[in-house]
């Protein structure tokens, strides 16, 4: 009954008595000495910097020769080339001589109704010598006073008219012939024998295949890099390893209108004729030697929003810089400006860190 009421006045329990405290206590500064430990730890992480380097490639920044060189499609062709027509009147194919054959200037290529277009030839010419006949003779009548001035201009007038048939009738017999205009090879040919020629058809191409020329389209922002004497190399599609030296004889000073280019002739020697007309390869054309340059890998170049930027390593963090770019060359390009000797440029990495990441390398 007493021990029921003072249950009461201690609040409705009974207070431990006997081993329980001292259990109590040693589990309670256990608890105090964990926290403790624990805070202890926490403060020692954030005192120290456990953020991992980023492991990335440099190249140390260091002037080299560096040439810039502009890269072309281009289509070769004799140094003289010329595709010939057929004569005004057209005829039939009576002989054509073989393609690669070499030839001299003046010799015949074919026969297209020669001896007709000889006919005429010969008729004009003599039609020519009755009208400088009788410009001589009323050259004489005017001298003696026989005639007016008039009669001799309309004598001077029949002469002109008469060389020209001349001219003309020549010019017919020669392309009757495929006469070659300049020494050669016959690259080509555009007719067979037995075949009727309209007038003015193509018959046979010649090139002058000791020199070639390289014919190149450059566009018209690149040509104000370009004048003649400039060093140059071509090399066939299908033959890259194998290069041949020339000059850039030629540029004209005017723009295509149509797809805004500027036509360049490049000299090639042609050793052992290995080249031929109408091949198609790769040319390039030294624009710039450069004795000191920085060079950097094109991977190293970073195309952001904000500008071209390279990633270098400056006190083992890395640091964004702005960069002006050059010409490049394969996978490398030229730094004009943003870049000193001795710079730690990022070549690999440079995407994975910003301005303060730490690196190591």
């Amino acid at each position: 009954m007493n021990n029921h009421v003072n249950n009461r006045r201690n609040g409705g329990y009974a207070r431990p008595t006997g081993g329980y405290l001292p259990i109590f206590a040693l589990v309670a500064a256990a608890l105090v000495a964990g926290c403790k430990k624990g805070d202890k730890a926490k403060d020692a992480v954030a005192g120290a910097d456990t953020t991992a380097a980023v492991r990335v490639v440099v190249l140390t920044a260091k002037p080299m020769a560096f040439e810039d060189w502009g890269n072309y499609s281009a289509d070769l062709r004799g140094s003289d080339d010329a595709t010939l027509a057929a004569p005004m009147q057209g005829g039939r194919v009576a002989n054509v001589s073989e393609v690669g054959m070499a030839v001299k200037a003046g010799q015949g290529l074919c026969d297209i109704e020669s001896q007709r277009y000889q006919a005429m030839m010969l008729s004009a010419k003599s039609a020519m010598d009755v009208a400088k006949g009788e410009l001589d003779r009323q050259k004489v009548n005017v001298d003696k006073g026989f005639v007016g001035k008039a009669v001799l201009d309309q004598a001077e007038l029949g002469f002109q008219q008469a060389r020209v048939s001349m001219l003309q009738a020549q010019r017919a017999y020669e392309d009757s012939r495929c006469q070659a205009p300049f020494s050669g090879v016959l690259v080509s040919r555009m007719i067979e024998r037995f075949q009727t020629v309209a007038p003015g058809g193509p018959t046979v191409r010649i090139a002058a295949t000791a020199r070639l020329q390289a014919v190149v389209a450059i566009p018209e922002s690149e040509a104000r890099d370009f004048h003649e004497g400039q060093t140059a190399e071509f090399s066939l599609v299908q033959d890259s390893a194998r290069v041949f030296s020339g000059k850039l004889k030629s540029i004209d000073r005017a723009v295509e209108a149509h797809n805004r280019t500027v036509m360049a002739r490049i000299d090639i020697p042609n050793s052992g004729n290995v080249l031929r007309p109408g091949m198609v390869g790769k040319t390039r054309i030294l624009r710039k030697k450069y004795d000191k340059a920085i060079v950097v890998p094109s991977n190293a170049v970073l195309r952001l929003q904000e500008g071209t930027m390279v990633m270098v390593v400056r006190d083992g963090k890395a640091v964004q810089v702005p960069v002006r770019l050059g010409p490049g060359l394969g996978d490398s390009v030229l730094i004009e400006s943003g870049i000193a000797e001795g710079d730690l440029i990022i070549t690999v990495g440079a995407f994975q860190v910003s301005t303060g990441t730490k690196v190591a390398y």
